[in-house]
């Protein structure tokens, strides 16, 4: 795993997690957040508690193993459908009772995060491709 993004996501996990407490949301009932959204995708997370999650008809039983009290799912949309969807992290306390980032790096599903950050990096990679091809037509 790659140590320094999984401190870099905790990090930002964090300050999403202290945001949702600033804004008198109710942590353990599951909320979400749009971390970056440009004209054709998005990327996200969902914090989900455990029964939330096992409510989901179809989950894989790979995925229902890895639940745990609080979960934390990376999301990918492209042109607005959803064509991913990570258990990034797993962990057996409440999102009120996390406190440092460290408890998120402790509960981190090493597999889904790099299969995230991959998604994410493969997509961006396009675009990025994409636009600088679109310029030089242009030109």
């Amino acid at each position: 795993m790659d140590k320094g993004y999984a401190e870099t996501i905790a990090s930002d996990i964090m300050q999403m997690l202290e945001s949702a407490k600033g804004s008198d949301l109710d942590l353990n009932g599951g909320f979400q957040n749009d971390a970056f959204t440009a004209e054709n995708f998005s990327f996200g997370y969902l914090f989900y508690p455990r029964e939330m999650l096992l409510a989901i008809p179809q989950l894989p039983q790979a995925v229902r193993k890895k639940i745990k009290k609080s979960n934390i799912l990376g999301t990918v949309d492209l042109e607005g459908r959803k064509v991913g969807i990570h258990l990034i992290c797993s962990l057996n306390k409440g999102f009120d009772e996390i406190e440092t980032a460290e408890d998120i790096i402790a509960g981190i599903n090493k597999k889904e995060l790099m299969d995230f950050k991959e998604q994410i990096a493969g997509i961006l990679h396009k675009d990025l491709v994409g636009n600088i091809e679109e310029k030089t037509t242009e030109q």
